[in-house]
């Protein structure tokens, strides 16, 4: 009897050593970190690292601790693994994921030691604060996912910014302000060294939270099941497609364009785009005719969606759409 090959951790390379930039998505939610780092130690997470050099000080200065950078910039990501790989450090591993996303997905109750938010995007505009993101439901969040007691350090060259968090942070009913003074590299980072060449003031503040009572967000949708829809019925080659959209419990489903492939294999393609509070995600869902004749309408897993309720929705929508402009019959909904 031939045994299935090993399945190998998605945080671990070919030959067995550690990744430090890692897939996310793919990743069990929440992630068991002191198998990702082989040991248990105290975790902090950054979100927001730019170029990576404050991460890399802070755990050079810190090896016994371990350190999770977000960052949602492809360049910024490769710049901080370029000065990882150079220096030779260990205890780092970087995610390139928004940060409301990742506290509620990837982090358990009490994972986290710290947060730290250097010089966060300020969304200057008043209609634009609602972007924010150290607003009441995030300090709540974190506040869910932080050991009692433990902080998030906020360093800003935006004062409206820092008033707005301090207001955020005590209506949140999770977190005191503390006045304590910044450590040396966080005014030595990529924004800090530029914004105080141009004499603006650098202002730094911890929030210290403590998370008893708080509900604590279940993590969204998993790749449990994959979502799909068999149909049966004529063909439909020639359909006129408009774009629509259509109301999900948690958020919207926006059918932007669909194609009917000529040749070969009987197929449509769907581009789709599932909008929720905490996530906004790019699909390609794809209907096509299977060996029996029926019709399966499903999700290309390239992109590695989570599956959450919009995500299904959009293949439920998807399926009324043939249902309703091609007279196609549902046979089965497993959605």
């Amino acid at each position: 009897m031939i045994e299935a090959p090993a399945v190998r951790p998605v945080h671990l390379r070919n030959d067995g050593t550690a990744r430090a930039f890692l897939p996310w998505r793919r990743l069990a939610h929440p992630v068991d970190w002191p198998e990702v780092f082989g040991r248990r130690a105290p975790l902090h997470l950054e979100v927001g690292f730019g170029d990576g050099r404050f991460t890399a000080a802070r755990a050079r200065a810190a090896p016994d601790e371990d350190h999770v950078g977000l960052e949602v910039s492809g360049t910024s990501v490769q710049r901080a693994l370029r000065r990882l790989r150079r220096d030779g450090i260990g205890n780092v591993r970087i995610l390139k994921a928004p940060a409301e996303v990742a506290v509620r997905q990837l982090f358990a109750p009490g994972a986290l030691a710290s947060v730290t938010v250097n010089f966060p995007d300020p969304w200057p505009k008043e209609r634009h604060e609602r972007h924010r993101l150290l607003r009441v439901p995030f300090f709540r969040l974190a506040a869910s996912r932080l050991v009692p007691g433990g902080e998030i350090r906020l360093a800003s060259d935006h004062l409206p910014y820092v008033a707005f968090a301090r207001a955020e942070a005590l209506a949140s009913g999770v977190a005191r302000l503390v006045e304590r003074p910044a450590p040396a590299e966080v005014f030595e980072t990529k924004y800090a060294l530029k914004w105080r060449g141009q004499g603006r003031p650098l202002v730094y503040q911890v929030f210290v939270l403590d998370g008893v009572g708080v509900p604590v967000p279940e993590p969204l949708g998993r790749h449990d099941r994959m979502p799909h829809a068999l149909l049966d019925g004529p063909w439909p080659s020639d359909v006129a497609f408009d774009k629509f959209v259509v109301p999900a419990t948690e958020g919207h489903v926006i059918v932007h364009e669909a194609a009917s492939v000529v040749g070969g294999e009987e197929r449509w393609l769907f581009r789709v785009t599932v909008d929720e509070p905490e996530l906004v995600q790019q699909l390609l869902v794809v209907a096509q005719r299977r060996g029996g004749g029926e019709v399966i309408v499903r999700l290309e897993s390239f992109g590695d969606p989570l599956i959450t309720p919009t995500v299904r929705a959009a293949i439920g929508a998807v399926t009324d759409w043939f249902e309703r402009n091609a007279g196609m019959r549902v046979l089965a909904r497993n959605y």
